[in-house]
């Protein structure tokens, strides 16, 4: 039986073809696109960040130093004996302990839609906390005196969260590099808060001058300049300065506002890249 060798040929061409197209083909569809780092339009961002207040102002933090400040000069003016704790003598012309407020914790995260290349939409969610230490205004029964009872000031201080809030914000951010490892930008944001304050109002309640703590409610402006760094296309660091002022309302007063500044560090996802990569 003769074979016709270039019928065969032609047969072992086509079954190669069968073989190697599907083979091509799929392998043509598992190629990734090249990926790309930094902000761009369509990428969805998660930013957690967090850090401590430089400064920290505003007319309620006035209030309480002033609040502060009247007590030290009643002491050493002689208006006012001062305690060591409780009814304990203190030992005359000895300093009282520096009063000050503390620097407030943040913490931040916050979700951004690239709506351009440039520019993005994100809502927010930030907390605050801030303590103080200072001394207080006490007053105990006391027979001799005509009202019944001795006001002093207790010289061991006093350790207390003077404000804290949770504020729910939106804003735009404007990204100057597109597509870039690096990527700066500026933000401005608008938000309503809850807050907790310590609000002493210097009434005397029962023998005691109380220090409540008082919610309320709110709205901000906040202004941030930063850059995220992007590691791989789906991670990087952020880092962002910022200033941000509150305006507050509360059953204990009309309007008291607060000012914070500060610097901020944590960490970006782009979730975009994360389901396409």
């Amino acid at each position: 039986m003769r074979i016709n060798l270039h019928s065969l040929n032609r047969f072992v061409i086509f079954v190669c073809l069968v073989i190697c197209i599907p083979y091509v083909n799929v392998n043509a569809q598992v190629i990734k696109p090249e990926p790309v780092f930094g902000f761009y339009k369509g990428g969805f961002y998660m930013s957690i960040i967090g850090g401590e207040t430089a400064y920290t102002g505003g007319s309620l933090i006035q209030r309480e130093k002033d609040y502060q400040n009247g007590l030290r000069t009643q002491a050493s003016l002689g208006v006012m004996p001062v305690r060591l704790i409780g009814t304990v003598p203190f030992p005359q012309n000895f300093p009282l302990p520096t009063d000050k407020v503390q620097a407030g914790n943040t913490r931040r995260i916050s979700m951004e839609y690239g709506l351009t290349d440039n520019l993005g939409f994100f809502i927010s969610y930030n907390t605050i906390s801030i303590e103080s230490q200072g001394t207080n205004q006490l007053a105990v029964l006391d027979r001799n005196q005509p009202n019944g009872y001795i006001t002093y000031i207790e010289a061991v201080p006093l350790s207390a969260t003077l404000y804290k809030d949770r504020s729910y914000g939106i804003g735009l951010n404007y990204h100057f590099l597109s597509k870039n490892r690096f990527d700066p930008y500026m933000g401005l944001e608008v938000s309503i808060l809850n807050f907790d304050t310590k609000y002493r109002s210097g009434q005397l309640n029962n023998l005691y001058y109380p220090t409540y703590t008082h919610p309320g409610t709110g709205i901000g402006g906040r202004v941030a300049f930063g850059t995220n760094y992007f590691i791989t296309p789906e991670f990087g660091i952020a880092i962002e300065i910022y200033g941000s002022r509150k305006i507050l309302k509360s059953n204990a007063f009309a309007s008291e506002s607060i000012n914070h500044a500060g610097f901020q560090f944590g960490f970006i996802f782009n979730f975009e890249a994360i389901g396409k990569y």
